[in-house]
Parts: C-alpha cells; sequence; structure tokens
C-alpha cells in the first residue's frame, strides 16, 4: 500500500472512532429505526442536502415490531393493528376507463387474481416504508397454470433488501436494469435411494438480472453465468415497481408508520416490566416476627431443626413456611405480616397516558386497541374515528399512483396501449355513505334546476356528477350512451266516449 493510502486508511479509522464516539448505536439514529449512514457525512463537509437525506428505515426493526417478537414485545403488539387496521379499512379500488372490455379486464385483475399482493403491498410498505412489487407472467410448463391467470398475470413481494434498481439518468420514471438476489437449491449428487445414498445439494446465491431485453442469471458460488435459465423479455420493459409509504421529499424516500410511535411503545414496554417486577415484592406479604428468645420458638414449631440427642438447634439447619397453618408463639412474642403498597394504581393511570399517546401519534382510535369504556358516548367514537377516516382517505391517495403503474404494466404485457385509469374506493363507513348519498341527492337536484334555466351546460352538469360517480365516461361518450336511455313516449290511449247524460240512481 502506498503512503498516501496508508494515511487515508489511518484518517478513516479516527473519523470512524469519533463518529462511534458521538453516536452510540453506531450506524442507526435516535430510535434505532432509521440509518445513519448517509447522514454522517453531513458533519465535516457543507451540508447542501437535508441531514436525513438517503437514509433508510430498518426493516429488520419495524418487522419484529410488527411480529412483536423483539426487545420491547411488552408494548411492540401496538404495532400490529395500527398497521393492519388501515389496511382493512383501505380496501380494493375499482378501476374504470372508457373501454368497458378493458374495465373488465383491469378489475378481474384487482379484485380477482391480485387481492391478496395488493393487501400485501399495503401492509409491507406502511410498516417498512417500501417494497418492492414485480409483475410476472405464470410459466406455460407449469401444468396447473390456466390460461386465465396467465392472461392477467400475477404479482410478486420483494423485500427492498434484495431489490437494486437502476434508473434512467436522464427519466428517472424508466427502470434500466433490476438486480434480485435469491437463493438456489442446486443438485450436485442425485444418490442412489437403492444404496442408501441421499441427494447432495448445495444452496447458492443467484443473481437475476433483469433490463428490457433479457432475464440473466449469475451464480455467485461458482461465478458463472446459468445460461439454461437465461431468456428474452418480450415486454421491453423491467416489470419492477418501488411503492412508498408516504413519500417524504427530505429523506428521497418513504416513511414507516411506525417510526413515530415507537418511543411511545418503548416507554410503555418498561412502564410494564417494572410494574410486573413491582408486582412481585407487593403480591406476597412479609412476616415480621418480634420475639423474646428465638430458640423456643424454633423448638415449638420447627422440631426438625432441632438435634434429637443433644437437644440444640443444629447450625445447619434450614426451616420452611410451607405448610404451616399454625404457628406457636410464647406469652410476649409478637408476629405479623408486612405487606408493600401496591403501585399498580399510579401504574394503571400511567399506562393509559401512554395508550392515549399512541392513539393520537398513530391516529388509530383505541377500540382498536380493545379499549372500549361501556360508559363512552358514541359522539367519542365518532370523533376517535375521524382520524383514521383521514389517515386512510390519505392513505388510498398515496397509492393511487401505484395502483395505476401495476394496471399500465399488465396492459402492456397484454398487447394492450396503456391508459390512465380512475380509480374508485369504497366508502370507509355505511353511515358515510348514506349521508354522501343525501348530498348526491341534494347536488342533483340543484344541478337540474339550474340546467332547466339554462344557468349551467351539460357538460357542466356531468363533471360536476362525477366527482360522485368515478366511473362516468368522457362528457361525449356519456352523452352518446346516455341517448339510448331516453324511451319515447307512447301515444295517450283513447278517452271512452259517454252516450247521454249522467244518469241517475234508481229509487
Amino acid at each position: 500500500m502506498s503512503k498516501i493510502g496508508r494515511a487515508l486508511a489511518v484518517v478513516g479509522e479516527q473519523v470512524a472512532d469519533f463518529t462511534r464516539s458521538i453516536i452510540p448505536d453506531w450506524g442507526w439514529f435516535g430510535n434505532g429505526i432509521r440509518s445513519a449512514y448517509r447522514s454522517l457525512g453531513v458533519r465535516f463537509w457543507p451540508q447542501y442536502h437535508p441531514r436525513m437525506e438517503g437514509t433508510q428505515v430498518n426493516y429488520d426493526a419495524t418487522r419484529s415490531m410488527y411480529w412483536n417478537d423483539g426487545a420491547i414485545s411488552l408494548g411492540a403488539f401496538f404495532c400490529k393493528p395500527i398497521v393492519d387496521l388501515q389496511v382493512g379499512f383501505m380496501g380494493i379500488p375499482t378501476a374504470s376507463t372508457d373501454d368497458e372490455r378493458l374495465n373488465d379486464f383491469l378489475n378481474e385483475c384487482l379484485q380477482d387474481f391480485w387481492v391478496d399482493e395488493i393487501q400485501q403491498m399495503f401492509r409491507d410498505s406502511i410498516r417498512d416504508s417500501k417494497v418492492i412489487v414485480r409483475l410476472q407472467r405464470p410459466d406455460i410448463l407449469d401444468p396447473l397454470m390456466t390460461m386465465d391467470e396467465a392472461e392477467h398475470c400475477r404479482l410478486e413481494l420483494l423485500p427492498p433488501e434484495r431489490v437494486d434498481i437502476e434508473r434512467d439518468g436522464a427519466n428517472k420514471n424508466i427502470i434500466r436494469r433490476a438486480v434480485v438476489r435469491t437463493r438456489m437449491i442446486i443438485v450436485k449428487d442425485p444418490g442412489d435411494p437403492t444404496k442408501g445414498q441421499d441427494p447432495i445439494t448445495e444452496e447458492h446465491d443467484i443473481l437475476e438480472i433483469v433490463t428490457p431485453e433479457s432475464y440473466r442469471f449469475f451464480d455467485q458460488m461458482t461465478n458463472e453465468w446459468l445460461d439454461e435459465l437465461a431468456s428474452a423479455n418480450p415486454w421491453n420493459f423491467v416489470p419492477f415497481l418501488e411503492v412508498y409509504n408516504e413519500w417524504d421529499a427530505a429523506l428521497q424516500g418513504g416513511t414507516s408508520d411506525l417510526e413515530t410511535v415507537l418511543p411511545l411503545v418503548t416507554a410503555f414496554h418498561d412502564l410494564t416490566a417494572q410494574g410486573l417486577q413491582a408486582h412481585r415484592y407487593h403480591s406476597t406479604p412479609k412476616v415480621v416476627l418480634n420475639l423474646q428468645e428465638v430458640a423456643p420458638f424454633i423448638k415449638n414449631n420447627f422440631p426438625e431443626a432441632v438435634d434429637e440427642v443433644t437437644g440444640q438447634i443444629m447450625p445447619q439447619a434450614e426451616i420452611s413456611w410451607k405448610g404451616r397453618e399454625i404457628i406457636f408463639l410464647q406469652q410476649e412474642d409478637k408476629m405479623t405480616f408486612l405487606e408493600a403498597k401496591s403501585v399498580l394504581g399510579d401504574t394503571n393511570m400511567l399506562a393509559n397516558f401512554l395508550i392515549d399517546c399512541i392513539c393520537i401519534a398513530s391516529q388509530t382510535p383505541e377500540w382498536a386497541f380493545m379499549r372500549v369504556d361501556s360508559g363512552s358516548a358514541n359522539s367519542d367514537r365518532n370523533a376517535q374515528t375521524v382520524p383514521l377516516i383521514k389517515k386512510v382517505d390519505r392513505k388510498r391517495r398515496n397509492y393511487t399512483k401505484p395502483v395505476q403503474e401495476l394496471l399500465k404494466m399488465v396492459m402492456v404485457a397484454s398487447g394492450e396501449v396503456p391508459v390512465r385509469v380512475r380509480l374508485a374506493w369504497q366508502t370507509i363507513r355505511v353511515d358515510d355513505e348514506v349521508v354522501e348519498m343525501q348530498a348526491f341527492q341534494q347536488l342533483v337536484m340543484g344541478l337540474e334546476v339550474a340546467a332547466q334555466r339554462g344557468e349551467i351546460s351539460d357538460e357542466t352538469y356531468r363533471r360536476m356528477l362525477r366527482q360522485y360517480i368515478p366511473v362516468m365516461k368522457n362528457s361525449i361518450q356519456e352523452a352518446a350512451d346516455a341517448k339510448d336511455n331516453v324511451v319515447p313516449q307512447l301515444p295517450a290511449a283513447p278517452q271512452p266516449t259517454v252516450v247521454g247524460g249522467p244518469q241517475g240512481r234508481n229509487e
């Protein structure tokens, strides 16, 4: 190594030691979820970029919190309801275009073939801030594949750690290359079952390199290309999509919904652990003995500790209170029970406060955590649900573009011209749907009066209706189709002719 190289190595070690001294948890920021590697450079060079730009979420930490199997398991059980509740309320959207045939195809993809994968996409990205979605067409050599499955393709969810994506320098929307890290079992020796020889297998790390032109595979253990697995890419695009949860420009990435609640979850874990430890001390009372003479007390109550020959107490004798229902005392002896004051009352108050803080930070109502007060009014529950409704609506808008991109991918894969579809989501609550329909009715009545008076055109009429009916087509197509709904009025039937005057009543 040259002198310059050795000098740079020494400087690098000194910088690393200094960085370790100023950041206790090397590599991860404060709460242990977001990495600090990208932000270290701004400490030594001018800060031209945001401090947290380029940092990423610690995926192992967020998944451990969601699965509740980490070091804070007494508080991390809040994380799963926080993620799953909003995913359940989001639902699956309905796609609409000006082509009825295309609408049926796209909605079959969303509602029939991709339902589970779409929900996984919502869940994983909300939890981990990011997930990779891959569009694949089932292998035609699969004997269990159906024609419908091959036509509608399928989605595969990949952890972001396994995929590296290279984008075009001029157009960030175009993916030039995707590298997927996979593991494959290679059979080195099939063995001979008749001789009792088991097959010999090896686990190899394989790199799958996907470009608009081809699919190629490279074995990292043998440093060889697996040409037998290579194939051409008939779609002429890389079928990968990076899905972020609530993109943040300062981070240049997504955010996890568990980042905000982590300090509160940790505090709840510590509180529960301390409460359990304190419960051990005050749950069992302690005996306080005020004895004039110890030897008579032991001889009367613990004869097993007395030597039968000498009548003296054995020095190494052990006594136990187990099974002692009656204790014999001398006339001046006293015995009382000392019970520590319970601290669970204060613990309960603090636990309720932390639960309220978790509900506020995560915008999740308390009934999601099975914390329901039978005496609370319905108005309180509705007030708690409002933040959740707004949060679900924000999530739907956030995931509208990724769903549209997936639908454009499947259009191109099926030989269609890609179009930007319109997505309609179901009403979150039934009560809101009733109110929305009442508002729609009032709107239609007002528009009808304005149209009859000539104050608005039919084009404006339809644009206003499209806010409540997202599946409406463009104005020209909608007007042409609406003509078929007009039913011509039938001519009025002739009235019967009455001959003569009015008839009187027969007396």
